[in-house]
């Protein structure tokens, strides 16, 4: 009498599946996007090839240490820390999109982020 009808209740069920179900879809395709490397652009002509700096992933373990993300952190914490400046977040970021992903204000405790050493240690 004073509950939901059976009606009602194998509705909200089947909408609970329904969100279940599309999560499982959404997280699915996301691991999928992330182990797929995006489709290779055409090589540069070699007048276009800047030397640079190298991708993150080119560059040696030498170059970067280790750091445990903590409560309460964020890129620019960790920038302002190991970096000397807040504003170098995203060369953390950039270091670690694989890891982050896409957005990166999610990061969480426990996970690890390769911070890239300073490009002037002496500053």
């Amino acid at each position: 009498m004073f509950g939901k009808s059976d009606d009602k209740e194998k509705a909200d069920i089947a909408r609970n599946e329904e969100a279940r179900r599309k999560m499982e879809e959404a997280l699915a395709r996301r691991q999928q996007q992330q182990a797929t490397p995006a489709a290779a652009a055409p090589p540069p002509a070699a007048d276009q090839v800047r030397p640079a700096a190298a991708p993150a992933a080119q560059q040696s373990a030498a170059d970067f240490e280790t750091y445990t993300v903590a409560k309460g952190d964020s890129l620019s914490k960790i920038a302002k820390h190991h970096l000397g400046n807040a504003n170098d977040w995203n060369r953390i970021y950039e270091a670690n999109r694989a890891v982050i992903g896409d957005n990166p204000d999610k990061i969480f405790p426990g996970q690890q982020l390769k911070i890239p050493r300073r490009a002037n240690p002496t500053a």
